[in-house]
């Protein structure tokens, strides 16, 4: 019953959602660094959403391994009012581990960047993928 619940309400979250701020946050942080700003890009939404689904399906994080730079994002805690791509990159800048998510918003030859979104049986899902891999 909470997946039908859910279903009946993802396409109300996915629309509500905004990518601008996800960008904003992510091109804040970036002109703090003097790095420039990122774009969106359609194809590498449309490649993002696409993860996003492969990710939910199989309800874990598993990376690619393209050439494409690749941040992951999950909750389990859904709601319609909350910004999920704002909450992911707010995440990814505020990773401990081995910030690999962090140097990946801050790669200096990224251009561009798309975001994706989906639903699992109890989690949403945020992909980024980004027009560059970071350097390491």
């Amino acid at each position: 019953m909470r997946k039908l619940i859910l279903l009946l309400l993802f396409p109300a979250i996915s629309i509500a959602q905004d990518f601008n701020s996800a960008l904003n946050m992510h091109n804040t942080i970036r002109g703090y660094y003097n790095l420039k700003p990122l774009v969106l890009n359609d194809t590498l939404t449309n490649i993002a959403y696409k993860r996003a689904k492969v990710t939910a399906d199989i309800n874990k994080v598993v990376f690619t391994n393209d050439k494409l730079g690749e941040s992951v994002f999950y909750t389990d805690y859904i709601t319609i009012s909350r910004d999920y791509f704002l909450e992911a990159t707010i995440s990814w800048i505020l990773e401990q581990e081995d910030q690999t998510t962090f140097k990946q918003l801050l790669c200096e030859e990224c251009e561009s960047v798309g975001f994706g979104v989906a639903l699992s049986d109890d989690k949403i899902w945020v992909i980024a993928k980004y027009d560059k891999l970071y350097k390491k």
